[in-house]
């Protein structure tokens, strides 16, 4: 709650600014700034969700800088510069009537592909760039913006199928997509794979080429997030139930494998030491005293390892064992 000045603090003060001892410029500018919020359009994306699509699209920025490096032979470096909540027909009101925007499809892990499309705009200043360096150029700046021709949305398109899938490799860590070049739109005002009200996330990368920067930005509808991070929770839940299945399934292959391999058993009445003179002179009738009692139990060993104990005995005129413990 604010403070309450008394009436001497109140002439105090105006007397301050009327001698002009305060500055007022000052005061405004540590004043706290506040951020305007819309409670009409209510935020729908999650900041772990927001945390989430900046390092997948990390990601593709390091796979982008390698591929446009060595299709243009120039050194490219493509970072993520911002990642945020807004409407569509905000983003699409803020883009030039002429564009360069590619629409992608995205195919998810059961071959369904998703109703609505990503949106990926190439800045006009950095689309010049690339043309030239694609024509043999130096890839200097071109001033003169125009309207694509022909042959110059030709070699764009070539470039953006190399570069689109890329995009869906990016998200292996949480889910399968597929992402596919479907058309390139120059015209913002025909994009209509997006409703006009709709929650998006704009991807906004920044491309160094040479000498010259330029733009990226990637629009993701909310619906294609939510049908991903649904997808995704069922997805890993297969994977886990059939990655359990697996082990089970290599358990039993290992144990039938092994079932029939043949082992040595052997039955230890008991141990002694003796000397090797004792072992020299040994003739037949000596007797050799063991460590064991009469009525203990004899050691079974398999392959050397002891896993039983049983008491001896004979049948059909052969010596046997019968189990009594399970060591193992």
């Amino acid at each position: 709650m604010a403070e309450i000045l008394s009436q001497s603090q109140i002439d105090e003060l105006l007397n301050n600014l009327s001698s002009g001892d305060v500055d007022i410029k000052e005061i405004e500018a540590n004043e706290k700034k506040v951020k305007e919020y819309d409670f009409r359009s209510l935020k729908k994306i999650t900041k772990e969700t927001i945390k989430l699509l900046k390092g997948i699209y990390e990601g593709y920025c390091r796979m982008l800088s390698s591929r446009l490096t060595s299709m243009l032979r120039l050194m490219c470096d493509v970072t993520v510069e911002q990642v945020e909540e807004s409407i569509f027909h905000e983003y699409n009101n803020a883009l030039d009537d002429y564009v360069l925007m590619g629409l992608v499809n995205v195919g998810y892990p059961d071959d369904s592909v998703s109703d609505s499309q990503i949106l990926m705009d190439i800045s006009k200043p950095l689309s010049f760039v690339i043309i030239d360096r694609l024509l043999g150029g130096s890839g200097e700046e071109y001033e003169n913006l125009r309207d694509y021709t022909d042959i110059e949305l030709s070699l764009l398109g070539n470039m953006l199928k190399q570069v689109v899938p890329m995009m869906g490799v990016s998200w292996e860590s949480t889910i399968e997509l597929k992402t596919e070049l479907a058309k390139i739109e120059t015209n913002s005002r025909f994009i209509q794979s997006i409703n006009y009200n709709d929650t998006v996330v704009i991807v906004v990368l920044n491309v160094a080429l040479n000498e010259s920067t330029g733009k990226i930005t990637i629009c993701i509808p909310s619906s294609i997030i939510g049908e991903v991070m649904k997808k995704a929770n069922v997805f890993s839940k297969t994977n886990k139930k059939k990655m359990d299945q697996s082990v089970e399934e290599q358990k039993e292959i290992i144990m039938d494998s092994i079932k029939t391999s043949k082992l040595a058993i052997t039955g230890v009445l008991g141990k002694a030491q003796a000397t090797l003179k004792d072992i020299v002179d040994m003739q037949v009738g000596d007797l050799i005293i063991l460590d064991k009692a009469v009525n203990s139990y004899v050691d079974v060993n398999v392959d050397g390892e002891k896993w039983f104990e049983g008491t001896w005995g004979t049948k059909k005129n052969k010596g046997v064992i019968k189990i009594k413990n399970i060591i193992r």
